[in-house]
């Protein structure tokens, strides 16, 4: 009996000290696949209404088409329902774009809402995250999945270039 009562503090210890040293240990960093490209077209800057605010000026552009392109076949998958895209471009020069983009599926007619946030540079292009929501059986596994988006600037500025990433399986 009095040995349990030793054990009983001692292993809580060892666990703590092994949950410690555990938790301290760096994974290895994800690695991403290339899932869509595409790019998404804006309406005319003449068309954004701006708002100033303390951090900086809110700006709703809209965005007049676009598409998503299977990056690895090349074949349009999806377009973007007309909209307006919304962020903040802040005092420091940084831009936090945050918008919800209707896209349409090419293989069912279902819609999906792709729910972005993220931050870069409103000239040399930003990293997001996306959320996608959708009710399509052909990608309803989108729904509970980690993806980045990487937005470039083209030579026009009406048109933005977008490459969506996933996390890649691990092989381990």
């Amino acid at each position: 009996m009095r040995s349990s009562r030793l054990l009983s503090p001692l292993t809580g210890i060892l666990a703590a000290v092994f949950a410690l040293v555990v938790a301290q240990t760096p994974q290895p960093p994800p690695t991403f696949d290339a899932i869509f490209t595409g790019q998404i077209v804006s309406g005319p800057t003449q068309d954004a209404l701006n708002t100033t605010g303390p951090f900086g000026i809110r700006q709703h552009a809209p965005d007049t088409g676009g598409n998503l392109t299977d990056a690895k076949t090349g074949e349009v998958v999806a377009t973007l329902l007309p909209t307006a895209d919304t962020g903040i471009l802040s005092n420091s020069g940084m831009f936090f774009p945050s918008a919800v983009l209707p896209y349409v599926w090419k293989a069912d007619g279902k819609l999906a809402s792709i729910t972005v946030n993220g931050i870069g540079n409103i000239n040399t292009g930003s990293f997001i995250y996306a959320h996608v929501e959708t009710d399509s059986p052909t990608y309803s596994w989108m729904n509970s999945n980690f993806f980045i988006v990487r937005v470039t600037v083209g030579e026009s500025p009406m048109e933005a270039g977008i490459t969506m990433y996933g996390v890649a399986e691990s092989s381990t």
